[in-house]
């Protein structure tokens, strides 16, 4: 519009230009045909200006035409890429819970389905099997808490736990990629509680006891291949500074590795990434790597330094809680996001194990972002793990 004033404006400024030189020419005299050929010649030029800017005009017209063609089919293709990829995603994902459903339900003939618990009685963190039982607040009871205590130093002082088994989905195999081992308690009154790790000081109930009792009861499990254990489907077992430090509590752990080494295969054993912050804990972590076990470490911060560490201690995976993953989590300065945490691990060959997935859309993005395996209560609850009527499995 600036330009086409533009000319319009020059035009007139030309018009006027003319007129006023026939006026001083006719003024003067000047012979009527050369005041024609003037007039004409004017005419003329200011033709040839109008016709050149339409020529520009035109060529312009058509320029931004075919621009606007081109985004107009680029819109056009992009929308139909995301359509597509939608559809994908959307079909990938039923076929994988398709598949996943199936196999669980095969792993029934050794696997009851866990009790579903209410919102309104547990914490989420608790039913998801993370740590022990939430402690009281002004909306939990202290008898029912009391009740999950005492039936868990009951479980640990008689040495004959129950188990249950959450799968950590492989979402490149639609199956079970290994399997997460809870305690599962049931205490004289109440709903049933899947313990993963211990968060909390339970009265009574020694934390490297614990470990090393949830650790004996796993691999007799993997032992006798329950659940469908075995070397492509682990168990893996949360294990912290407690049993690393207590000499004769991790005796006993050693003591199993080198009576059953192929049990090392199918056993993985999780621990705080935040233990090698400290060289106390070398000489432990080297012992298993020794022995064949793997292990895995949780909540990496993204640091690199810690990366090597994790590295050198033998770790082959690491497990990060999807919020994290998906940048829901406030970061610290300088902390890395999701993304690039997925990218740096996989630069340095370490496999990322996505932990408290809350939805299958979650599981898509993860997906995409190149997360294979993955946990959460969403995606498959612990499974009580069903006992063995001879009681050769509880033997600790």
């Amino acid at each position: 519009m600036q330009r086409i004033l533009l000319a319009i404006g020059g035009a007139a400024l030309f018009c006027a230009a003319v007129t006023f030189l026939l006026q001083v020419a006719i003024s003067r005299g000047l012979p009527a045909t050369d005041i024609v050929l003037v007039t004409a010649s004017a005419t003329m030029l200011l033709s040839i200006g109008a016709a050149a800017f339409a020529y520009r005009a035109y060529s312009r017209a058509n320029l931004v035409a075919a621009e606007l063609e081109r985004l107009t089919r680029s819109m056009d293709a992009a929308i139909k890429d995301v359509s597509l990829r939608s559809d994908r995603d959307s079909s990938k994902l039923d076929e994988f819970n398709a598949t996943l459903s199936s196999r669980l339900e095969a792993l029934t003939a050794t696997i009851s389905p866990a009790e579903q618990e209410e919102d309104a009685y547990l914490s989420a963190p608790a039913r998801k099997g993370k740590q022990a039982p939430p402690a009281p607040s002004p909306a939990t009871d202290q008898s029912e808490v009391s009740a999950v205590d005492i039936a868990l130093r009951r479980m640990v002082a008689g040495g004959q736990p129950d188990l249950s088994l959450q799968p950590i989905i492989a979402a490149g195999r639609g199956e079970a990629g290994g399997f997460e081992v809870h305690f599962h308690i049931q205490p004289e009154e109440g709903k049933p509680v899947d313990i993963r790790r211990l968060e909390r000081q339970v009265a009574d109930v020694d934390p490297a006891a614990y470990e090393r009792l949830a650790l004996v009861t796993a691999t007799e499990a993997a032992r006798r291949k329950l659940g469908d254990i075995s070397e492509k489907m682990p168990v893996h077992i949360a294990i912290s500074s407690a049993l690393l430090q207590d000499g004769m509590e991790f005796s006993t752990v050693l003591d199993i590795f080198k009576l059953h080494p192929a049990l090392a295969r199918s056993v993985v054993l999780s621990l705080p990434s935040d233990l090698l912050q400290s060289s106390q804990h070398t000489a432990a972590i080297e012992l298993l790597s020794s022995l064949g076990v793997r292990l895995v470490y949780e909540d990496w911060t993204g640091a690199l330094g810690e990366l090597d560490a994790i590295k050198k201690a033998g770790g082959g995976a690491l497990k990060i809680p999807a919020d994290r993953l998906l940048d829901r989590v406030k970061l610290r300065k300088g902390q890395a996001n999701g993304a690039a945490l997925v990218e740096t691990a996989g630069e340095s060959g370490l496999e990322i194990i996505a932990t408290d997935v809350q939805s299958e859309e979650d599981a898509v993005i993860l997906i995409d972002m190149g997360v294979d395996l993955m946990t959460g209560e969403r995606l498959a609850a612990p499974r009580r793990l069903q006992a063995d009527k001879s009681g050769a499995s509880r033997r600790s």
